[in-house]
């Protein structure tokens, strides 16, 4: 599993000030604003100034208005708690093995595995002393700062719009519950144990060294836990620019 704040950069970071300049300042807020500053207005000039001729001023009067305007409409917006997105882990899944964007990236140009799980099984279920969320991602969602038990990491389950066709699923746990186990490097690392059932295939891809494809039928052939996983590789389809699964026997 993976830290989460990467995920959600660059939008967790608070907005530059020059970006905020840009926002757009609604014409309700405007008027509030014109309204506001001439009430404020000491009566004796209030009485030799309507607020039609207050509110026809141009220049330096009007810029001042709308950057006041602007900063009660947006100055106020609350933001990303980022330690506390630092502390989340994150497994991305994706609704089929052919997911193209998972090969290149997540699996280091085709070099790596494709694992299906089942997605209702009780290891990927919330549970006393180690609370779980598996929950779609949004794309181009409004932002959502506030912690829920259906949001419990914002900015986590979101992506820009261009990420749509990606369909993808996050499973969210905080850092403290993760189990840890050693990596490659003897370095722990969070994991999802894996648990007999969970696993429903294993795939691996064109990049994916023989070693690897020879250690997953050996421990497809020797731990029960997988003795009912399928087995497949991911090619690239001859007739069109996609992807498509080779079925292959143990």
């Amino acid at each position: 599993m993976s830290p989460g704040l990467p995920l959600a950069q660059p939008f967790v970071q608070p907005v530059p000030e020059q970006a905020r300049m840009l926002q757009p300042v609604s014409a309700e807020a405007m008027e509030r604003e014109w309204q506001r500053q001439y009430e404020a207005l000491p009566l004796a000039v209030k009485g030799l100034l309507s607020f039609e001729h207050f509110r026809a001023q141009s220049g330096e009067l009007a810029s001042t208005i709308q950057t006041a305007a602007r900063e009660r409409e947006h100055g106020r917006l609350p933001g990303y708690d980022l330690n506390r997105l630092a502390k989340a882990r994150v497994a991305r899944l994706f609704p089929s093995a052919l997911s193209y964007l998972a090969w290149r990236d997540l699996a280091e140009g085709f070099s790596g595995l494709a694992v299906a799980v089942q997605s209702r099984h009780a290891s990927l279920a919330s549970r006393e002393g180690r609370p779980a969320l598996l929950a779609p991602v949004q794309y181009g969602g409004e932002h959502r700062y506030q912690v829920t038990a259906t949001n419990p990491f914002p900015g986590l389950l979101v992506d820009h719009p261009a990420c749509t066709d990606n369909n993808e699923w996050r499973l969210l746990m905080p850092e403290t519950t993760v189990p840890l186990k050693p990596g490659p490097d003897r370095e722990p690392q969070p994991v999802l144990p894996i648990q007999r059932g969970l696993v429903t295939a294993i795939y691996w891809s064109v990049n994916t060294p023989e070693t690897t494809i020879a250690e997953v039928r050996q421990l497809v052939a020797r731990d029960m836990r997988f003795r009912s996983v399928a087995l497949g590789q991911v090619i690239p389809d001859p007739g069109r620019w996609q992807l498509q699964l080779q079925p292959v026997s143990e």
